[in-house]
């Protein structure tokens, strides 16, 4: 995506609605950056661009970026529960900005949830703990092709395309 079309996507509506959702949550913004940039630095670090694709490295990454949001934010607030709400809310946000197609929305909804819920599974893991366990669901990653495909892998990290060679 060049510089314009992203400048298309940030109308209005979009813009207010990123702003009011961290005006209500704004001890989150933070932690919230730094969860961003440190799952960008590690999927690079792991992936390098791939992860940019709708491959099961961009599925290691969404799950990443939800863990580290809920990570963050409840380090920061003390407050588990409310962090990963916040994790969800600042993800579909994503997801509803992003100009994907309808099953590559579907699929970085799903793996952000999976990430929400190995957070959930044990948030007292530091984050190569984290990685570990999502290294392990890449091996394990399921090739999608429709959203009818998603609704069979609950707990597992789905994507659409394979790697390439």
């Amino acid at each position: 995506m060049d510089k314009l079309e992203f400048i298309k996507l940030v109308n209005k509506g979009n813009a207010w609605s990123f702003i009011l959702l961290f005006i209500r949550h704004p001890l989150s913004f933070g932690p919230a950056l730094l969860a961003t940039y440190q799952t960008v630095k590690v999927s690079d670090e792991l992936y390098g661009k791939l992860h940019h694709k709708n491959n099961v490295t961009n599925a290691f990454r969404h799950a990443l970026w939800n863990i580290l949001i809920a990570k963050k934010c409840s380090r920061w607030r003390g407050n588990t529960r409310r962090a990963i709400r916040f994790a969800q809310q600042v993800t579909d946000w994503h997801e509803e900005f992003s100009p994907n197609e309808p099953l590559e929305k579907e699929m970085d909804s799903h793996n952000n949830h999976v990430g929400r819920k190995i957070f959930i599974q044990n948030d007292e893991r530091d984050t190569q703990q984290f990685i570990d366990v999502l290294l392990e669901k890449v091996a394990e990653a399921k090739m999608i092709y429709s959203v009818e495909d998603i609704k069979k892998y609950s707990n597992d990290l789905v994507y659409i395309e394979k790697l390439e060679d």
